[in-house]
């Protein structure tokens, strides 16, 4: 048996059997919002088999994980600790010899700008994968009416809130926190996506020769996305248990 120690401090939360460490990538610290990660993907697997859902289905769900990725991650550069970037924008001005002074307002204005850059640049990312997705048609047509869908995004969403409450208060919220969650959410978007993406063209590939019950195949590939979508939780919060970490976007 292996145990595993919840963020804030090293309280045993549970164990898992070993074969859980060997099958799941990196080290499972952060258990409840890694359990809680799973238990959305396996739940988004299984709505996918007894709905029969088609790649457009698939793609747009994972499509609105990635939109509460951005959202969270803006929330979390808002959430940093003025006085601390106070501080790491002020250290270059001294060093420099400089007279200048790094207000809090400034601080404040200065995460609010990069709050809104990130939105700009991440948002029309999203909306031009959306039309890829649902407009185009290209992966077939998105079933809105179908409830399973928001089931799934659902869960997504408060696996993503619930991980940001764990760990709000851990780690040091400085420039680093702020590029950390500047970047990383396509250090995290960009695997998982390529994964369904590639599984989608095997896919296609597929149903042109003939082979009409691919929904295995597309199990398959939405079971590595899971992996994938593991790892990238593990190295996004990696720091912030660990503050000595290098930082990570991939």
């Amino acid at each position: 048996m292996r145990r595993f120690l919840c963020p804030a401090g090293n309280h045993t939360l549970m164990q898992l059997p070993e074969i859980i460490p060997r099958v799941l990538p990196g080290d499972l610290l952060h258990n409840y919002p890694v359990v809680s990660l799973i238990f959305a993907n396996i739940v988004t697997i299984v709505l996918a088999i007894l709905g029969n859902w088609d790649l457009a289905t698939v793609l747009f769900v994972y499509w609105v994980q990635s939109v509460v990725i951005g959202i969270f991650s803006v929330i979390s550069i808002l959430s940093a600790d003025t006085a601390v970037i106070r501080g790491d924008l002020q250290r270059p001005i001294d060093e420099r010899g400089g007279t200048d002074r790094v207000t809090l307002r400034f601080a404040w204005f200065y995460l609010c700008i990069m709050a809104g850059f990130f939105t700009l640049h991440y948002g029309l990312f999203h909306l031009g994968y959306f039309f890829i997705i649902v407009d185009s048609e290209i992966f077939g047509a998105v079933n809105f009416s179908d409830p399973n869908i928001r089931i799934a995004c659902g869960l997504f969403f408060v696996n993503h809130l619930y991980s940001y409450i764990t760990y709000r208060h851990t780690g040091p919220k400085d420039y680093r926190f702020v590029n950390e969650n500047f970047f990383s959410p396509y250090g995290r978007i960009i695997p998982m996506h390529l994964t369904i993406i590639f599984g989608s063209i095997v896919i296609l590939a597929l149903q042109i020769l003939g082979l009409t019950t691919t929904l295995p195949v597309l199990v398959l590939f939405l079971i590595l996305k899971t992996f994938s979508d593991i790892n990238a939780h593990l190295i996004k919060h990696e720091r912030e248990t660990n503050p000595d970490a290098p930082v990570r976007f991939f």
